[in-house]
């Protein structure tokens, strides 16, 4: 029986979501790093495998209303992603490029503004877009038409360019010294972070729940 520690993030999410805020706190990389155990991630993140296992207890014990999406159909769990992830993510990105201009302009004479992130994010938006665009013409009809075992490449594609996301999340921490704002910072600059952070955390659990639910499901038919 595979312990708790020997378990893959991936599957500590999928089994129990609440998993997914404990994780974000203690840095662990459910999404793209879903393969990899419990174990190894806490060493590799310097944490308390036991102590993590209990936040997710408690999570759990404090939320029974979260939906396993790996026991639901595909066609909802395809519709999830597109209602959640796709329409809000389109909507959130241009006002983000414009918020990051915003402050880097206000702020050009301060040497901890966020120098470059409004071009970072433009740059996100235009890898974002193009992605959505390949899931939503090509990957999901597929699976939704009951042909997932023939989608191998187009996943693959898929989770190559996840990976590139969590690569642009990581830049984007970089840049903001891990959404930390300084004291001085203004109005625009806080919650220029603060939607950043929930950026990230949308899409983490967006890829997760591709990476490690939605895709799988197909490729097994």
């Amino acid at each position: 029986m595979t312990t708790s520690a020997e378990r893959s993030l991936g599957d500590w999410v999928t089994a129990h979501p609440g998993a997914a805020r404990v994780f974000q706190k203690h840095r662990l990389d459910y999404c793209c790093g879903g393969k990899q155990s419990l174990a190894e991630a806490c060493a590799t993140e310097h944490q308390d495998v036991q102590q993590v296992v209990r936040e997710i207890e408690a999570t759990e014990r404090a939320d029974e209303t979260a939906v396993r999406w790996d026991q639901r159909p595909l066609d909802e769990l395809v519709r999830h992603i597109l209602d959640r992830y796709h329409a809000p993510l389109r909507a959130e990105l241009p006002r983000l490029i414009e918020l990051a201009g915003q402050v880097e302009r206000a702020h050009r004479e301060k040497p901890d503004r966020p120098a470059g992130l409004a071009e970072l994010l433009a740059d996100v938006k235009a890898a974002v877009e193009s992605h959505l665009a390949k899931e939503e013409q090509i990957l999901f009809p597929l699976i939704l038409a009951g042909r997932g075992r023939v989608a191998h490449m187009p996943i693959q594609v898929m989770i190559q360019e996840h990976e590139d996301h969590g690569r642009s999340l990581r830049r984007i921490r970089g840049l903001t010294r891990e959404l930390s704002a300084p004291e001085h910072a203004c109005a625009s600059w806080r919650e220029l972070y603060r939607a950043l952070g929930e950026l990230e955390r949308e899409l983490m659990d967006h890829i997760h729940l591709e990476n490690n639910v939605l895709f799988p499901r197909a490729l097994a038919g």
